[in-house]
């Protein structure tokens, strides 16, 4: 819309600008006469002039003079050979512009201005048709309605065309991804043949998808194992109680069936309250309370509470070291390190020993727990740590839930630090090392 009128401002004041000149050039000639007292005479020559195309019958370029009253003095061969005439306008010393129709209906650019001399005021009158502005306004008209239109649809088809083509390998990216549920997340998406600008986002795809199916693997095994460990104390439950109901008993068979049922019991609310502590740290449900502490004193309070155990089997228990301060849960670390101490008095043969070290350095705390136990096998070392996993054979059976160790890793990253497990083999005991950021991080 601005170029066409941009454009139709600039045809018109070319036709404006011709026409004034035409315009002055008859005002200089009829003030030069008039000054010679030759007006009259130069009236009547202007009417009797027949020249270019101001000579030729409605050519569209007319002039005319008229005076004060309204009574045309001159007018242009080309209007008087068509008997024709040019509305007279009332200007005055200014020009005055309209766009009129003119003879046989063309449009016709006119400038109307007036001036005195001697015999009276003069109307001088200019036109030239405006037909050759329409029709370049027309033309353009028609670029901008049709041409216009029809390159942008050609443009529009093709932007459409070259985007579906881009995007084809992402909108098949999109649909391979759409096809993994959680019935086959072992699918991944292939990386070779892959668009340059998706292989990076494929990889990471394929790096997020192991560790979702890792993920899942766990939850999976988590829940098989939970449920076996639950279900071996439900049915030492029930089978007593089908036991000691199937017939008449004693006082003392109900209240050592009563016992046993309370024992079980008991395993059964530690392994669920263990399973439930793993839960709360998934779901960083935890909250730990870090205050200053003396590693020291911890270990000291932990030897303490593992006195008795050991001494009835005959292991002793030794703490040696300096005084380490760290920022830590106190809770959360006596737990720690009583499941370790008491594993390694578990685990440990008759007159066996349990040694802990306490030291410090290089920004951290480390404490060593060794014992001369049953040990570990070394193909069992990486999975010391899983949920519910027992190394059953080599420890003789021992009964436990294998949630301990799992708990005491969790506490311990919670801490910002590390817990580190070694082994020469069975029957040459173990060794775990926990290392605590001294500062301790923001539990």
């Amino acid at each position: 819309t601005f170029l066409y009128y941009r454009l139709k401002n600039l045809s018109q004041n070319l036709v404006d600008e011709h026409i004034k000149n035409e315009l002055h050039t008859l005002s200089n000639l009829m003030t030069i006469e008039d000054q010679h007292g030759q007006i009259m005479t130069e009236l009547a020559e202007l009417s009797a002039a027949a020249s270019g195309e101001y000579g030729e019958k409605l050519s569209g370029h007319y002039y005319q003079v008229s005076d004060s009253n309204g009574t045309i003095l001159v007018v242009s061969q080309s209007l008087r050979l068509g008997n024709a005439t040019l509305p007279i306008v009332k200007a005055g010393s200014r020009p005055v512009f309209t766009t009129i129709r003119g003879p046989g209906g063309v449009p016709l650019r006119m400038v109307a201005e007036s001036a005195d001399f001697s015999i009276g005021r003069l109307t001088f009158e200019a036109g030239d048709t405006a037909t050759d502005v329409y029709r370049v306004l027309r033309s353009f008209y028609s670029l901008i309605l049709i041409i216009f239109p029809i390159v942008f649809l050609i443009c529009g088809a093709g932007v459409f065309i070259v985007t579906g083509w881009g995007l084809r390998p992402l909108k098949a990216f999109t649909a391979r991804i759409g096809q993994i549920t959680e019935e086959n997340l072992s699918e991944r998406i292939p990386v070779e043949g892959a668009a340059a600008e998706l292989k990076p986002l494929a990889s990471s795809f394929n790096a997020m998808m192991e560790r979702i199916d890792e993920s899942f693997a766990r939850q999976k095994q988590f829940l098989s194992d939970a449920s076996h460990e639950l279900r071996t104390p439900t049915t030492i439950i029930k089978s007593f109680c089908d036991i000691t109901l199937s017939r008449e008993r004693s006082a003392a068979e109900y209240r050592e069936a009563m016992a046993r049922i309370g024992n079980t019991v008991d395993r059964m609310c530690a392994i669920i309250n263990r399973i439930l502590v793993i839960s709360r740290f998934d779901s960083k449900a935890i909250r730990f309370k870090p205050a200053r502490l003396d590693l020291m004193a911890v270990m000291a309070e932990v030897v303490r509470l593992m006195e008795a155990p050991a001494a009835k089997i005959g292991v002793t228990v030794g703490v040696s070291g300096e005084s380490v301060i760290i920022k830590g849960d106190r809770e959360g670390l006596a737990e720690v390190f009583t499941n370790l101490v008491e594993n390694a008095v578990k685990y440990n043969r008759p007159d066996g020993r349990v040694d802990i070290s306490v030291a410090s350095g290089k920004g951290e705390a480390t404490v060593v727990i060794s014992d001369t136990g049953i040990g570990i096998p070394p193909g069992e070392l990486k999975r010391i740590f899983d949920r519910f996993y027992r190394v059953d054979a080599s420890r003789g059976g021992t009964a436990g839930s294998g949630l301990g160790l799992s708990i005491v890793r969790s506490i311990v990253e919670a801490h910002g630090g590390r817990i580190e497990v070694s082994s020469e083999g069975a029957g040459k005991g173990s060794v775990f090392t926990v290392h605590l950021p001294v500062g301790g991080p923001s539990i």
